[in-house]
């Protein structure tokens, strides 16, 4: 505590006199005395001395001040350095960018990182190709401070030249302008990252569509659309299509979410591109498009078939329910009919107004479907999230199989947990089995928290 009050005495000291005394609006000469004062101070090499009057230079008016700190600034140890450039970047004297962009250059890690954070307050856009440039070289907490900076700096001439430099900058920093669009929101950038996704540098292309994704808007999907006809790279298609989806989930009519990508289907002519605009079809999740879906199931192309199919499997609704059981039967590819079986017990899961007996006796059909046990195992611990008497019933017979039984107590715990409140009977028998039989003891613990629940007392605690 003594020390903390040496190291702030002095400044409260010389505000005060100089607040009392008039000094801080007063003459050239009395400001020159004020600046050597404080000048003294931090010349010092006394940390508590350097530290007082660092305090008060935020308040000291006038540009003499500003340049005499920048002028001293190369001079005082790094701990020091940093406390100025925070006091500089608060004052807002851009009469100090030319030292703060000279300390970026420091070979002390934390001063460079002191300056770039003070080119926020301090900079303009003549600042931009450093810091974009410092984003792109370095790493931790100086890529940091320089990404924050650059989108943070202020003007309204700064977005304007962000897309400029993204005209000639290499690589590695056209990758980081791309980012402070997108971080910066400057929408009217749209067309120049629509002409980055053809660039040549991999990193560009990526940056470039997941920015679009947040300054695109609907009116731009036809043309985004018409992007993924020009892109090579599987990793770009997943870029794109991510991005479309993103965009056409931005109308607030969900039914007209997907009538781009719908217009688009029957012009392409390529495989990999109809491909990937099922893709997007099954990203969007609009009901219009399952029409389209369902008649590529039958597509000569097998990568067709596969992108119809997983967008089935991942719909948001269960819908496709019917699609996937008939692919499961009928079709003659093995991957394709335990991807559909997948994806039916995921949907199965799905909330909808299907009676719980037909749930039931989907899920049944699933495990009749299923082509081996590992598949069945998935079966059941898909039929833990049905809640329902009979999905409890349907457990309880697999509680005794050698090879299911783990799965099949697991799912009985959760069944249990989410109606044993409106069915405690049949719960708790089911309950007591788990308990007999199981060879895990933490499915053993779990039953028996369910069952003293159900009883009314307190869970057991860990």
């Amino acid at each position: 505590m003594a020390l903390l009050l040496k190291r702030f005495c002095f400044a409260w000291l010389v505000l005060g006199v100089l607040v009392a005394s008039g000094l801080l609006t007063g003459t050239a000469g009395a400001q020159d005395e004020i600046i050597k004062l404080v000048m003294d101070e931090l010349k010092s090499g006394e940390p508590e001395r350097q530290t007082g009057a660092i305090a008060i230079v935020r308040d000291i008016p006038g540009e003499a001040i500003t340049k005499a700190l920048a002028d001293e600034l190369p001079a005082l140890s790094p701990a020091v350095q940093v406390q100025v450039l925070s006091a500089l970047a608060d004052r807002g004297d851009a009469a100090a960018l030319p030292a703060v962009i000279e300390a970026t250059e420091s070979p002390d890690e934390s001063v460079r990182v002191a300056a770039l954070k003070a080119i926020t307050q301090l900079g303009n856009a003549s600042s931009i190709p450093l810091l974009a440039q410092r984003a792109a070289e370095t790493r931790g907490q100086e890529q940091k401070a320089a990404r924050d900076s650059l989108y943070r700096l202020r003007g309204a001439d700064i977005s304007p030249a962000i897309l400029q430099q993204l005209t000639t900058a290499s690589a590695k920093v056209k990758a980081e302008l791309i980012r402070a669009v997108g971080e910066r929101n400057i929408v009217e950038g749209r067309d120049t990252l629509m002409k980055a996704t053809q660039d040549e540098d991999r990193k560009v292309r990526q940056a470039s569509f997941k920015v679009l994704k947040v300054i695109a808007g609907p009116d731009d999907l036809p043309t985004l659309v018409d992007l993924i006809s020009n892109l090579v790279s599987a990793s770009d298609r997943n870029e794109a299509e991510k991005m479309v989806a993103a965009v056409a989930h931005k109308i607030e009519d969900e039914d007209k979410q997907a009538v781009a990508v719908l217009a688009a289907l029957p012009k392409a002519k390529k495989t990999d591109d109809r491909a990937s605009l099922l893709r997007i079809l099954g990203r969007i999740g609009d009901a219009a498009a399952l029409p389209a879906l369902r008649k590529s199931l039958a597509d000569s192309e097998k990568t067709v078939q596969d992108a119809a199919i997983r967008s089935l499997c991942d719909w948001p609704t269960p819908e496709p329910v019917p699609d996937l059981i008939k692919v499961i039967e009928t079709s003659k590819n093995r991957v394709h009919q335990v991807l559909a079986l997948r994806g039916l017990v995921r949907q199965l899961s799905l909330e909808s107004d299907r009676p719980a007996q037909e749930t039931v006796a989907l899920f049944k059909k699933a495990m009749t479907l299923a082509p081996n046990d590992l598949e069945k195992k998935r079966v059941l611990s898909g039929l833990g999230a049905a809640g329902s008497p009979e999905a409890l019933a349907m457990v309880a017979g697999y509680l005794k199989d050698k090879v299911l039984h783990l799965e099949a107590e697991s799912a009985a715990v959760r069944i249990a947990r989410s109606i044993g409140a409106k069915h405690p009977q049949p719960c708790k028998a089911v309950l007591t089995q788990v308990i007999e039989g199981t060879q895990n003891e933490t499915i053993r613990e779990q039953a028996q928290e369910v069952i003293k629940q159900l009883d009314g007392a307190a869970p057991a605690q860990k």
